[in-house]
């Protein structure tokens, strides 16, 4: 487990979620929330293991926006109040680092499993289940109250890279940063992430099919299948293609492209350059570094 997620807080927290969320919706009734039609929303989609919790970290300390904390997550069944919680404390953790995609600290960066699961239906799975329409209501009225065209929210939710047009849907004005790495590196680190596992994060269509195939090639297989669903659903008019590569070694350029990007769509996006550092390291897998790699390398080749 990360560190500083055995805190007090944290604890209270897991007990709370296990309460069913109808219980606290009554809290909220008396707190203001807003519609609107177009929301200043920022979404990270890529594969498992191309750099996206990097990017997002990036993305909510590079800029004044408003992001999923941990403690947002862990009151996922209040989102208002825990919005306003997180909105009004600073992460200040200048350590850009974490564990599996978990990120220290009780306004940490989280990708918010268990709150998009509940509010937008968006698991880790892909499926044909209806969006929560009641629920989707109120969660716009909630960041209608929360977010402002100078204060978007920033997420790097996996289970996004499976529900684009839903999230169009959900949230006009929504935009995306189509996060690709290295392919060889990305599907390497997959495998050696996940190969001690039943599966191992997102699970696109035939995803059971795919147990058959030996390891190696189930890690390519689950590459190619996210890939396909993110290139069938993108668009150039609301998304932004960046390479991991790229962003580690001047992340400071990354976020003025995002800017700049940003402002073509009426979002006005305000850096905190103060925050990041120059450049990030990045590792690159060679073919030939071990016998994993070159197995990876000869099916991309056989591809």
């Amino acid at each position: 487990m990360n560190k500083g997620r055995k805190s007090i807080v944290v604890n209270i927290g897991r007990i709370f979620q296990k309460i069913p969320p109808f219980f606290f919706s009554w809290i909220e009734i008396f707190f203001y929330k807003k519609d609107i039609k177009r929301y200043p929303f920022i979404v990270v989609i890529s594969t498992p293991r191309s750099g996206s919790t990097l990017t997002y970290q990036i993305l909510s300390r590079g800029t004044k926006s408003v992001f999923l904390t941990n403690l947002w997550n862990l009151l996922y069944a209040l989102p208002l109040i825990g919005g306003i919680i997180s909105k009004r404390n600073e992460n200040n953790n200048e350590e850009f680092s974490s564990d599996r995609g978990l990120v220290s600290g009780i306004y940490g960066e989280a990708e918010g499993l268990k709150f998009w699961q509940y509010w937008s239906g968006q698991g880790l799975e892909e499926t044909d289940q209806k969006i929560p329409i009641k629920r989707v209501k109120y969660l716009r009225r909630i960041f209608g109250s929360l977010l402002k065209n100078d204060l978007p929210m920033m997420s790097g939710y996996l289970g996004h890279s499976l529900s684009i047009n839903n999230l169009r849907k959900i949230f006009p004005g929504i935009l995306f940063i189509y996060l690709k790495r290295d392919k060889l590196s990305n599907i390497y680190s997959m495998y050696n992430t996940g190969n001690g596992f039943d599966w191992f994060s997102l699970k696109p269509k035939g995803w059971e099919q795919s147990l058959s195939l030996p390891i190696h090639e189930r890690f390519v297989w689950q590459y190619n299948k996210i890939v396909d669903k993110i290139e069938s659903e993108i668009s150039d008019k609301d998304t932004l293609v960046v390479n991991y590569e790229d962003i580690c070694e001047n992340p400071k350029q990354f976020l003025n492209d995002v800017k700049t990007f940003s402002s073509k769509h009426n979002i006005n996006l305000k850096l905190t350059l103060q925050n990041i550092p120059d450049s990030f390291n990045v590792r690159k897998i060679d073919p030939n570094q071990d016998e994993d790699s070159k197995i990876i390398h000869n099916l991309l080749q056989n591809e």
